[in-house]
């Protein structure tokens, strides 16, 4: 959600969390082991990335391996040292305390890449210093993220193309048709030890409560059209009413720039990935079609009457959900 992500919050719930989880495991047992690890972790995508940020801090240890004595660069040596690796990995045994360093950190991790996805991908970058991962690092990132992958593997694709920092995102994620997955569903694990909905790590940005002022005329233009139903102007659906085909004729005929913003340009991907899934249910057809009808009207009143008897009215929207605010304020901006 834009601007909204409420860090602390995530934080402190993963804190919480892996309190809880840290007693339960270590109740009777000092070590924790690789295959416990995915058994005792109730939501996988942690399990995963505990064992993730295991292996990394193991590789950077092996990384900083040097010795004025011997060379650890030589061929022979580099393979047994691979060889150790791998057979080390089968025998993983983890205290306490390490591990808990390890499970608020996957826990955090993975309610990023649920709730904000893009935010985690960011992150992930900046962890790379600028660079793109080598192949083995690809197939890690392959092997322990499990959720959103299919922008995992267009942020790899992108990433593997070597373009800037600047250019990364857009050009990893501007031609995604599919929305991020369902955050209820993928949240719902972590229930089972600790309650938690999606509104826990939400809270308006001190942008869009700057823009309620400016926002109340299109509130009150809705629950005017929701209270006064003699005077709404009678709209068809978005399937029956509009047609690529007609766009640019409608434009035209209302005599217009067409370019007075346009929503889509407008929008930032996280936004757009938010409008796609919270409010077309994932349909980006559809999304694309509404924003280009929406991009076609003259006035904020043609808009707001066209949201209202679609959305707002068949229950479909509600009209006090932040995304349904941020959605109106973008209206806003484009019509001011």
């Amino acid at each position: 959600m834009e601007n909204k992500l409420n860090q602390l919050a995530i934080e402190q719930y993963a804190e919480k969390y892996s309190e809880i989880l840290l007693k339960k495991i270590f109740s009777e047992r000092k070590n924790i082991s690789g295959k416990e690890i995915m058994r005792e972790i109730p939501v996988q995508q942690v399990a995963l990335f505990v064992l993730f940020n295991l292996f990394k801090r193991w590789k950077d240890e092996m990384l900083h391996l040097k010795s004025p004595y011997f060379n650890y660069e030589d061929e022979e040596v580099q393979k047994k040292l691979e060889e150790f690796m791998n057979l080390l990995s089968k025998h993983i045994s983890v205290e306490e305390e390490p591990f808990a360093l390890l499970l608020t950190q996957a826990v955090k991790d993975s309610l990023l890449l649920i709730i904000s996805p893009l935010k985690f991908y960011e992150n992930l970058v900046d962890t790379f210093n600028g660079s793109a991962p080598n192949m083995d690092e690809e197939k890690g990132l392959q092997r322990f993220i499990k959720i959103n992958t299919h922008m995992r593997d267009a942020l790899l694709t992108a990433w593997a193309a070597n373009y800037s920092s600047e250019e990364l995102f857009d050009k990893a994620f501007e031609g995604l048709t599919t929305a991020p997955q369902e955050v209820k569903p993928l949240i719902e694990p972590f229930n089972k030890l600790l309650p938690v909905e999606l509104s826990d790590f939400i809270e308006e940005s001190d942008v869009v409560k700057e823009e309620a002022d400016v926002n109340s005329t299109s509130e009150v233009i809705i629950k005017d059209e929701i209270i006064e139903e003699e005077e709404q102007v009678q709209f068809q659906t978005i399937h029956t009413q509009y047609s690529e085909e007609s766009t640019s004729i409608l434009a035209d005929s209302l005599g217009f720039e067409a370019d007075q913003s346009s929503l889509k340009t407008m929008l930032t991907i996280n936004q757009k990935f938010m409008f796609v899934n919270d409010l077309f249910d994932g349909n980006t057809e559809d999304f694309n079609k509404v924003l280009d009808f929406l991009d076609s009207c003259e006035t904020k009143e043609v808009v707001l009457k066209f949201i209202n008897s679609n959305y707002i009215q068949r229950g479909n929207w509600k009209a006090g959900a932040p995304q349904v605010k941020e959605f109106l304020a973008l209206i806003d901006k484009k019509f001011v």
